[in-house]
């Protein structure tokens, strides 16, 4: 897959992470960039199943989908589903975007590191690709997942990386590591890849405790 670039050369990655750093320059991208991470492609199909039947198998009815992006994942959630997620993402040119490709959806600015106790009345929160972006704020963010929404479940969709990850790795570097990092009982979960790839898929279901 050919990786977006700008006129001048810049990739979208380099409003993301470049060279082992973070920089989170998410309103930037999506005013760069039309379709970053070619999401209307839907990639990661995987794990973006696996997500999908793990919503069935427990039969929730409303999540809180963060780091939403262009609601592509939305709609599918949507049409798979039956569910009308609530989507949220930091970037507010994201979410004027969403909300003009699926003006039947529900999407809202909002930063989880500060909003998340506004939606304790969603089953699920779904992170999905999200993880990278907030480890920082990780250990503040599961606190509060503790206090707000202990019984419920938090679903998290994540690439790792064959080798190649540079950021990150002093938190995790594996779907395995990655469970024993967080705090709750991993009650599903599947990884999946194939010999093309360069990452590997992962869907983790967690009981909030």
């Amino acid at each position: 897959m050919k990786e977006q670039e700008t006129p001048q050369g810049k990739s979208y990655h380099d409003h993301v992470i470049k060279d082992g750093r973070f920089i989170g320059d998410f309103d930037g991208m999506y005013a760069a960039f039309e379709d970053p991470w070619m999401q209307s492609e839907q990639p990661n199909q995987f794990s973006r199943t696996a997500g999908i039947v793990h919503l069935r198998t427990r039969g929730m009815r409303s999540v809180l989908e963060c780091g939403c992006g262009l609601g592509y994942y939305a709609q599918r959630i949507h049409r798979e589903t039956g569910i009308v997620p609530i989507s949220v993402d930091i970037s507010s040119v994201a979410i004027a975007k969403a909300k003009k490709l699926f003006p039947h959806l529900r999407f809202e600015v909002a930063d989880i590191a500060h909003d998340l106790r506004r939606y304790k009345e969603v089953d699920c929160l779904l992170f999905a690709e999200l993880i990278w972006y907030i480890l920082p704020q990780l250990d503040a963010i599961n606190a509060v997942l503790s206090d707000v929404f202990k019984g419920k479940w938090l679903l998290v969709n994540q690439v790792f990386y064959k080798g190649s990850q540079q950021y990150g790795t002093e938190y995790f570097t594996s779907l395995q590591e990655f469970i024993n990092y967080m705090p709750f009982e991993a009650v599903a979960q599947c990884e999946a890849t194939s010999v093309e790839q360069t990452t590997i898929e992962t869907s983790t279901l967690f009981r909030i405790a």
